[in-house]
């Protein structure tokens, strides 16, 4: 569970938005399920996400980031948030990343991996997590483990 959980902080950190309100009370729009579901998930995507986290830490970013959407209630919400930070867009953008890569990939890589982890979760993500998410993220298990930002680091 552990693994889970430092993930999750790390998401937040992340998008440094928190869960939108509608995910904490399982109540998502059928859009934010789609966009879960629908994330296509790549090593080269999440390798950019860790470059960028580590760029927005250098640059002291990440803190300024920290907790400005937690009242959203929608991930285009989130998004929206995201977007109205020029400087975390730009250093985002310079890695190859969107406001959505940025917001919906930390929690597609949650879902999936609390799939694997936790197989009988399983049934109760499948409005929000696809089959493929579940054999990516199998997949590059031992390439997860090692990203900071995916791990709490």
């Amino acid at each position: 569970m552990r693994k889970i959980s430092r993930a999750a902080v790390a998401a937040v950190l992340v998008t440094s938005l928190s869960v939108p309100a509608s995910a904490r009370g399982g109540d998502m729009s059928p859009a934010d399920l789609n966009a879960l579901k629908g994330y296509s998930l790549s090593m080269d995507k999440i390798a950019a996400m860790q470059a960028a986290m580590d760029e927005a830490q250098k640059s002291g970013m990440a803190e300024k980031m920290h907790g400005t959407g937690g009242d959203a209630k929608t991930l285009a919400e989130m998004e929206a948030r995201f977007k109205s930070m020029p400087a975390a867009m730009a250093i985002f953008a310079r890695h190859g990343l969107t406001a959505h890569d940025a917001v919906v990939m930390p929690f597609a890589l949650m879902d999936a991996g609390m799939c694997v982890i936790y197989p009988s979760a399983a049934a109760k993500l499948a409005d929000r997590v696809s089959p493929g998410q579940v054999a990516f993220y199998k997949q590059h298990k031992a390439e997860l483990d090692k990203m900071k930002w995916l791990n709490g680091g």
